[in-house]
């Protein structure tokens, strides 16, 4: 099967802390075995409101499965978790494969 990658888009509280809390959250989860990486990208638009998008990769759905229920559970995470006021997607993707016409 395909790596996975499982994006959110968020709107998070403002602050100096919210960065110091998504690292150590980052530091957290990316030592779990299974967790290929986290990367975060931030919007540029300064005429309109901030958003992430936090982008999780697995190196495939059983893992990511089974690993990314731990994100709510541990102390670390649980912690970057508070600091999200809205989350206005998350979803598990992979690579298109177009369907070859018939």
């Amino acid at each position: 099967m395909s790596k996975i990658t499982e994006i959110f888009v968020l709107k998070m509280k403002e602050g100096a802390e919210v960065d110091a809390i998504r690292e150590a959250a980052r530091a957290d989860f990316v030592a779990l075995e299974g967790v290929t990486s986290w990367e975060t990208l931030v919007t540029t638009d300064p005429s309109r409101q901030t958003l992430y998008a936090d982008i999780f990769t697995f190196p495939d759905y059983e893992t990511a499965k089974r690993v990314t229920p731990q994100f709510a559970q541990r102390p670390a995470t649980k912690a970057f978790l508070g600091q999200i006021e809205e989350m206005i997607v998350g979803q598990f993707f992979t690579t298109y494969q177009p369907k070859a016409s018939e």
